[in-house]
């Protein structure tokens, strides 16, 4: 079984037709058609049916299809790690994140270190490592541990702050560290409860017996953030201030009120151990950054150790 032919599949599966597939890997559409005939023989069933209006999977086909990219993409990272063992290039690694990750995290990093990310895909966070399974991406960072099976590391922590106008109450009583239970008295904005930040506040006040009701709950924190500096209450976020806005980290009767971030990656990709180095730096520059908190706020817990699930 050629890998050659594995992407000549491939390239038809993701086509539909054999002419678009010859066109796109640069071969006769009679030489393609004549190797996937080969590679039916050889697996011993038909994968591909040939019809008046185009190509249509098998069933065999459909089951084939996952093993082909799996076996192209695994000889793309051997490829890949070879060639930046012999020196001829860097370890490059994708990352798959939600947005505000990217922006507060991953984009500042590389910024400052370089670093081997080159490149950091945006999606929801119960996405994330569903996108690391299908092979997108080799490392999935999310608010929520990485399923059993995976290698994974607790980065570190993320103060949750709320922010408002200067000109607000809970900023003219001074700097410092907010208790949670001093913001029940003022309109509240704050994201879904499919948010990390939501889940956090939700859990810390249901332990109080205090029920959370917003003023606002927009989908994004830049937009609590928006409503904050338009004057519609206090907003509850992760994220760097914005507008102006000032700042107070949260604790809940004395504790600081954080989320803790987590990166998973495939436990035998073939780079695990740089992945591995690679993430403990990054753990490394998020807690001497401090989440991106200003000075005088408390320090989130450190990361955990790696494990392997």
């Amino acid at each position: 079984m050629e890998l050659r032919v594995l992407r000549y599949f491939l390239a038809v599966v993701d086509t539909g037709s054999m002419t678009a597939a010859a066109a796109r890997v640069h071969v006769a559409q009679p030489s393609v058609s004549r190797q996937l005939r080969s590679l039916e023989r050889e697996l011993g069933a038909e994968l591909l049916r040939r019809t008046s209006t185009g190509v249509q999977l098998t069933a065999a086909g459909r089951r084939f299809v996952p093993v082909a990219r799996d076996l192209t993409l695994r000889a793309a990272q051997g490829t890949e790690l070879l060639q930046a063992v012999s020196g001829q290039s860097p370890l490059q690694f994708r990352v798959a994140c939600p947005n505000s990750t990217i922006t507060h995290l991953i984009a500042p990093y590389v910024a400052e270190l370089g670093g081997p990310f080159t490149d950091a895909r945006g999606c929801e966070p119960d996405q994330v490592y569903e996108r690391l399974l299908a092979g997108d991406v080799d490392i999935g960072i999310s608010t929520a541990p990485p399923p059993g099976g995976m290698a994974a590391r607790r980065l570190g922590g993320r103060r949750i702050s709320a922010q408002m106008p200067a000109s607000h109450p809970v900023a003219q009583e001074g700097g410092g560290d907010l208790e949670l239970a001093g913001l029940l008295d003022h309109p509240v904005i704050v994201s879904s409860r499919a948010s990390a930040v939501r889940r956090a506040l939700d859990t810390t006040l249901y332990e109080q017996s205090t029920p959370l009701r917003p003023a606002f709950e927009p989908q994004s924190e830049a937009m609590a953030q928006a409503l904050a500096a338009a004057g519609h209450g206090v907003c509850v976020v992760v994220d760097h201030p914005q507008f102006d806005l000032s700042v107070r980290p949260l604790t809940a009767q004395g504790r600081p009120l954080a989320i803790s971030l987590y990166a998973g990656w495939d436990r035998d990709h073939y780079a695990h151990d740089e992945i591995d180095a690679a993430v403990r730096e990054l753990s490394d520059w998020l807690m001497a950054n401090d989440g991106g908190r200003k000075p005088g706020s408390r320090s989130p817990a450190p990361p955990d150790s790696p494990h392997h699930g």
